[in-house]
């Protein structure tokens, strides 16, 4: 993709976090009303405040004395942003911005862990499968807030922020649930439940193959000084391959029967830019490189509109929402297909043209029934920041390296 406005409005939606102090509202924060988390008892009783609060076409948030908050997902987006960023234009004060944001994250641990490991600023009811308290760890927030010490590491070599990361790792390995499903020991989306998420288990096992390329960085290392972690990661991207159907997409989880959503575009997003890794890896195989292209080719076929809105799910328009406008450019960029970038394109048009407003945010979606222009800052700030900062810096690859000749900053194929 060639945007190069991505940096200014990528500059200017990190500036309009960064005034208030990276805390906002989230979508499901809704049990952090005293008023409503004094009532909310049950799972049924938790769903209804979360989703009531959710799904209002007002923000009833002041009224209900949410506040807003740091969300520790959300400042592992910023921070990895704010390397990108770096990366983009060489300014130290990012750099220096990403530290400070990072430097939170440690002091911020979940405090029920004794690993480096990280969970939402909410009490949080999934479904009638389990529920989560505030800050307690989930799989998927503790992989987005160590990859993004594990980017700082493969920036600057500091021995720090790698052993946050395989500190996290080791948290994952050690105390997130393990369930075997069609012979295949795949993990839980928390230490408390049997539920199993294809992407999570994706996003795992990205992180860990990455951070197993880090073998000889750090002598302390426990998990990538041997092929523990490559292995795991190996066995997990098994999985996800299994998981697999025939039309190249993934269901939400396994079984299949267990998922509430079909094929939803941005869990998608995350499995194809997870298994890019693997495929793009010494170890990827020719099964493994088939099915992200299989994957590619239904993901960008049947979850977009025409003119680069992100349909929900394949069989499901709208909400069109900024979280998938996002992951899409982010899992778009990464590839060599000439229609994928067409798509990105189109994609990051139409998300500046109907998600961005003039003072520097993001809209969370365009519905059904009615729009939700609330200002989250992780699920449309985080996310889009991140994904504009991405974009800044494939562009800083193009502009730097001539033989590049396509637009997506990788070597045109000979």
């Amino acid at each position: 993709m060639n945007h190069p406005c991505s940096l200014e409005t990528a500059e200017r939606s990190l500036e309009w976090a960064r005034e208030r102090d990276y805390a906002g509202y989230d979508p499901y924060d809704g049990l952090n009303s005293p008023i409503l988390s004094s009532v909310a008892t049950n799972w049924f009783t938790r769903l209804v405040a979360i989703h009531g609060v959710n799904k209002s076409p007002v923000n009833l948030r002041p009224l209900l004395g949410i506040e807003p908050e740091r969300n520790p997902k959300g400042i592992g987006l910023f921070a990895s942003a704010c390397l990108r960023l770096y990366e983009a234009t060489g300014k130290e004060t990012y750099l220096t911005e990403a530290e400070q944001l990072l430097e939170w994250l440690t002091e911020h641990t979940s405090p029920v862990a004794d690993r480096n490991a990280w969970g939402y600023n909410f009490d949080w009811q999934n479904a009638r499968r389990f529920f989560l308290p505030a800050y307690h760890p989930s799989i998927v927030v503790t992989v987005f807030c160590a990859r993004a010490f594990l980017e700082h590491h493969e920036l600057t070599g500091a021995a720090w922020s790698l052993e946050v990361a395989e500190d996290a790792a080791a948290y994952i390995r050690e105390e997130i649930n393990v369930v075997t499903v069609d012979g295949f020991d795949a993990y839980t989306y928390t230490p408390y439940d049997e539920f199993v998420v294809i992407n999570a288990n994706a996003l795992a096992a990205a992180f860990f193959l990455r951070l197993s390329d880090h073998a000889d960085d750090d002598a302390s290392s426990t998990y990538t000084d041997d092929e523990s972690l490559s292995g795991r990661a190996t066995e997990l991207f098994e999985f996800v391959l299994h998981a697999q159907d025939d039309s190249g997409a993934w269901y939400y989880a396994m079984p299949a029967s267990d998922s509430h959503l079909s094929h939803d575009n941005f869990h998608t997003g995350f499995v194809l830019e997870s298994l890019h890794e693997y495929a793009t890896s010494d170890l990827g195989t020719d099964r493994a490189r088939k099915a992200y292209e299989d994957g590619l080719e239904f993901y960008v076929r049947e979850l977009f509109e025409a003119d680069g809105a992100p349909k929900f799910e394949s069989d499901t328009s709208k909400p069109y929402d900024a979280h998938a406008s996002a992951q899409a450019l982010i899992t778009l960029i990464q590839s060599d297909d000439s229609e994928a970038n067409e798509v990105a394109a189109r994609v990051y048009d139409w998300s500046i043209a109907n998600l961005y407003d003039s003072e520097g945010y993001f809209y969370r979606r365009i519905g059904r029934f009615f729009d939700d222009e609330t200002p989250y800052i992780r699920w449309s700030q985080g996310w889009m920041t991140l994904a504009l900062a991405t974009l800044a810096r494939a562009q800083a690859v193009y502009d730097e390296t001539p033989e590049f000749t396509d637009r997506t900053g990788v070597p045109a194929e000979e």
